[in-house]
């Protein structure tokens, strides 16, 4: 009777802690980011997570390592990428929903040195006449931030000139150590790379907007979409006002507020 009384309260306990549990573990959306905009993503789901019952939670690559774990079935449910050349292929393979693709925001291209008194005009002025200054930039060859700069050069005539001072990141994040360890005296990185200090003083070279093709942040749905609410909630969250602004804050264009 006692051992039967026993059992009877280890059932009845279930009963009274499944719904519980259920209501506890609300819904993560997961998503695969590319550490270009890694920080501006983070915060929104921040505030994700305190404004609505659903998490998130990231994770951040380079962009094409990221495409790779997708192509070999590595489960996510949103893509946030730095090139749309990324965004196309897995669309191609039918790893992604064409309906669900829109640019969440836009990268800008400047130079810049980690050298304290490092201006605007000091840092162009070292681009065109300076022939002993070595710049960096990302492989344009994996790196949509390195293409854009390659784009600048050619713009202003410079790709042919600069050829024996240039050298080349692995990516646009080794690009900037390369500059902030001193080990290369400026280079092109992203402006959301740069403190915030740094962006209000101006304390960058940044070549004219129509010198090189947008670098275009994209996010799309994949499929098999595991968590469909979670996900369709978060995008609603990354197309509003709270969203747009913090991608302003980071450095970023943005032009993907909803429309409703």
């Amino acid at each position: 009777m006692k051992r039967f009384m026993q059992r009877s309260m280890l059932g009845l306990m279930a009963l009274i802690t499944m719904p519980y549990v259920a209501f506890a573990t609300d819904p993560t959306v997961h998503l695969a980011v590319s550490t270009s905009i890694y920080g501006p993503l983070e915060s929104i789901c921040q505030k994700f997570g305190q404004s609505t019952r659903f998490k998130c939670k990231i994770t951040t690559a380079p962009t094409g390592h990221l495409y790779a774990h997708i192509m070999h079935g590595m489960a996510y449910d949103l893509f946030v990428s730095s090139d749309e050349t990324y965004t196309q292929g897995l669309l191609n393979a039918q790893k992604a929903d064409s309906d669900s693709r829109f640019v969440i925001a836009t990268g800008r291209v400047v130079l810049w040195s980690a050298a304290p008194f490092a201006t605007a005009e000091s840092l162009h002025s070292a681009l065109l006449n300076d022939s002993n200054t070595t710049f960096v930039i990302a492989n344009p060859g994996v790196s949509s931030y390195g293409g854009a700069a390659k784009e600048v050069l050619q713009y202003y005539n410079l790709w042919g000139p600069i050829q024996g001072r240039l050298v080349y990141g692995k990516s646009i994040k080794h690009s900037y150590d390369l500059i902030m360890s001193n080990r290369v005296p400026m280079g092109f990185v992203s402006l959301a790379q740069l403190s915030t200090q740094t962006r209000l003083k101006k304390r960058y070279w940044e070549p004219d907007p129509k010198s090189y093709k947008p670098v275009l942040h994209e996010v799309v749905a994949l499929k098999p979409l595991k968590h469909k609410q979670a996900s369709k909630e978060f995008i609603a969250y990354m197309r509003n006002e709270t969203s747009c602004q913090i991608f302003q804050d980071a450095g970023f264009s943005c032009n993907h507020l909803s429309a409703g």
